[in-house]
């Protein structure tokens, strides 16, 4: 399958979208289980009821259905969900998000939302992670450096799981569009080597997240809670070396001590647990260089003169 192909295969109106088109009403509310949570009925979906059309892969793609709205509901895997065109209206916690073409939400399990109603042209990729499919080794092609990094993957890895989302302004990433379109065509029309595929472009997408997050100035993602978190983990990894809790605390008009305990919740680290951990990572691959010089020159030292005198 080439990108051409898969653009029209999204595109095509599926069976139930012409049937929700023409005004048909399916009630999920009588296949899955409900639960009230602050008074509302909510739908809760798991992993285990879906897994078997993933065919051995660590995750489940599906094109979210067009022209119908949705119950309220909760899930128990993380999910990304990708705007491939268009855009769409998230109801996430009682608050409304717009996801544009070409950015990426990240979701946690336990999140109560639900999507408005898709028109013709908007085209939602839904990618669901089993919460025991992916581990710290699936990971291992990443960079683990910087703690925007690190609290990203522990989304996916922790067994503490953040009841969080974030939502990446990746509309401009040329990559990130190029790996997931990779990434569907591989899903949609498995190669011998499919599930080696999925899984390394898969890594690419998440490696260009972190990218996205890095070289992207001002805010480069939405966050539900803790609205300052990624902010100050981006102060802590650019001012290391001379920032401190009061005039971070100062910096985002937060108190000292609710700015460490917010820090700890969503990070696991206090403020100064993690600035001390990235001036040890500094120090430490300071030493490593100069290591490597001392080697390089004491090789030099030894190496045989030439005692000919020509």
């Amino acid at each position: 399958m080439n990108p051409e192909q898969l653009d029209q295969k999204l595109r095509t109106i599926t069976k139930h979208e012409a049937l929700y088109r023409c005004g048909m009403r399916r009630s999920l509310l009588k296949e899955f289980p409900v639960c009230c949570m602050d008074g509302k009925e909510v739908m809760q979906f798991s992993y285990a009821a879906i897994s078997e059309e993933n065919n051995g892969a660590p995750f489940l793609v599906k094109k979210h259905s067009r022209f119908r709205s949705y119950p309220l509901h909760v899930h128990d895997w993380v999910e990304l969900s990708y705007m491939y065109s268009g855009s769409c209206v998230q109801d996430i916690n009682d608050t409304e998000y717009e996801m544009k073409q070409g950015q990426l939400m990240l979701m946690s399990p336990g999140i109560v939302h639900t999507i408005n109603k898709l028109g013709t042209d908007d085209i939602l990729i839904q990618i669901a992670l089993g919460q025991n499919n992916l581990t710290h080794g699936f990971f291992n092609r990443i960079s683990s450096t910087g703690i925007v990094s690190n609290f990203l993957l522990n989304a996916f890895t922790s067994n503490n799981r953040l009841d969080d989302f974030f939502l990446f302004s990746s509309e401009s990433s040329r990559r990130l569009r190029l790996f997931i379109t990779e990434f569907l065509c591989e899903w949609y029309e498995p190669s011998p080597a499919s599930y080696d595929m999925l899984n390394s472009l898969f890594s690419l997408i998440i490696s260009e997240l972190i990218n996205t997050l890095n070289v992207t100035s001002d805010h480069p993602a939405t966050h539900n809670k803790g609205t300052y978190v990624m902010p100050v983990l981006r102060c802590i990894e650019n001012n290391y070396k001379t920032c401190d809790l009061q005039s971070a605390a100062q910096q985002f008009n937060l108190h000292p001590n609710y700015l460490s305990a917010m820090l700890k919740k969503y990070t696991g680290s206090t403020f100064n647990e993690l600035v001390h951990a990235h001036i040890l990572q500094f120090y430490q691959g300071r030493r490593l260089s100069e290591l490597e010089l001392d080697g390089s020159a004491s090789s030099e030292s030894q190496a045989p003169r030439d005692l000919s005198g020509s």
